[in-house]
């Protein structure tokens, strides 16, 4: 089973004051602290997204996906992982890869306190068009007819998004 890690971190932070892709967390950039995460975990390729103009975060996977496939590099699921949700435990990644693997052609989204976070998994074979539709990739999961699996998780870090650097200091 292969997993692809795409990390969208193209947007400019402008609630941030800066691009969130080199916004600090724990003395290591958002994106470092997924990496290392993802290291934790195995061999998983992935790509930060960064450092190109995308009208937004859809644009941004569909530049990502692109690229892999571009490299004749065609995964049976892809983990989108936001830039701004740096704090995820690897055993809750590990846990939603150990449920794609079992159902691996459904939508993992881990939940926490009755809440939906991320990252999530994908399967490859979910259809996704060019342009995205009014509410993006939530519209697309929606219209597509795949069983979704919400597990519960012990991790709020799936709930954390750090959209302002007061944010920070609550994590």
């Amino acid at each position: 089973m292969q997993i692809v890690a795409l990390i969208p971190a193209a947007g400019k932070g402008s609630r941030f004051g800066m691009p969130k892709v080199d916004a600090m967390y724990n003395g290591i950039t958002f994106s470092q602290a997924i990496l290392n995460t993802l290291q934790e975990l195995g061999h998983i390729d992935s790509l930060v997204i960064r450092d190109v103009e995308t009208p937004d975060m859809f644009a941004s996977l569909k530049l990502g996906m692109k690229t892999f496939q571009s490299q004749n590099i065609h995964p049976d699921g892809w983990l989108i992982w936001p830039v701004d949700h740096p704090t995820v435990k690897p055993d809750t990644v590990r846990f939603m890869l150990k449920i794609f693997s079992a159902r691996n052609n459904s939508i993992i989204i881990p939940r926490h306190d009755s809440k939906n976070g991320h990252p999530i998994i994908i399967p490859a074979s979910l259809a996704i068009p060019d342009i995205a539709p009014a509410n993006g990739l939530k519209e697309i999961i929606m219209l597509s007819h795949l069983p979704v699996h919400f597990v519960e998780v012990d991790d709020p870090g799936i709930l954390v998004n750090i959209n302002t650097p007061e944010d920070v200091k609550y994590v």
